[in-house]
């Protein structure tokens, strides 16, 4: 079976989410290099008081599970995607995972967009604009993992400039689920697997009825269970899509 990861937004926050990642040696080498490269570490981020107040915490967050739990499948589980993708701050993610961001490097990424969607100051478009600028600056590296895009639904192949340009668009357009479920479909990934936190892309890649896929949560079965979906098992709590 080929496997897709899938790295959440908003739609999964939830109080406590770095203190229920899979209990490994990468997922916790993650929250260390975290710790040491976000300001102020981020033990303290997944409150339910942070969460509520800062969309630096939201962001921060969503990328650090994401990223522990995705090494956590391939560095302890030997489990290796042959595709990503990301909503909003999940696609940052995805990156890191596809080799075209370091953990240090989306961090602050992240922390510049969730600044600019805090102050709120400028149209999307001109938020889309400053998000560019920045990674404009962060160098660019060859990737053969394929990065699907949630804003456009396209498959990118060893284009760090269109995974880039999806990342600064991110932050002004709209997901276009059915169009990224085609996509993940046409990297000939069967089975899809959605990084810590929750199951919120579970249940909309479920809603959107697509042909032939499985997906599966990992906060929701455990990293074994979901290793052993991602290798061809039964897994008891798969679904099919479609």
């Amino acid at each position: 079976m080929s496997v897709a990861f899938l790295f959440p937004g908003p739609g999964s926050l939830r109080r406590g989410m770095l203190h229920r990642l899979p209990d490994t040696e990468s997922a916790a080498a993650v929250l260390a290099e975290a710790e040491c490269g976000h300001p102020g570490g981020v033990a303290q981020l997944d409150t339910a008081e942070a969460l509520a107040e800062s969309e630096v915490a939201r962001h921060v967050c969503l990328l650090v599970a994401g990223v522990a739990g995705a090494r956590a499948l391939t560095e302890d589980e030997g489990v290796e995607p042959v595709a990503v993708a990301g909503h909003g701050p999940g696609s940052f993610a995805a990156a890191v995972t596809a080799g075209l961001l370091t953990l240090p490097e989306a961090l602050r990424a992240v922390r510049i967009r969730a600044e600019l969607l805090e102050r709120a100051e400028e149209p999307p478009r001109d938020l889309a604009i400053r998000m560019a600028q920045h990674l404009a600056t962060v160098r660019r590296r060859a990737h053969t993992l394929t990065y699907v895009t949630c804003t456009a639904g396209s498959c990118l192949h060893g284009d760090a400039n269109g995974v880039f340009d999806d990342l600064a668009r991110s932050v002004a357009l709209p997901v276009r689920w059915g169009e990224t479920a085609r996509a993940l479909l046409e990297t000939g990934a069967d089975c899809w697997v959605e990084l810590p936190p929750g199951r919120a892309l579970t249940e909309r890649f479920q809603a959107e009825g697509t042909d032939g896929a499985r997906v599966v949560s990992m906060e929701e079965l455990g990293i074994a269970e979901v290793a052993d979906f991602a290798r061809g098992g039964a897994g008891e709590g798969t679904m099919a899509v479609g």
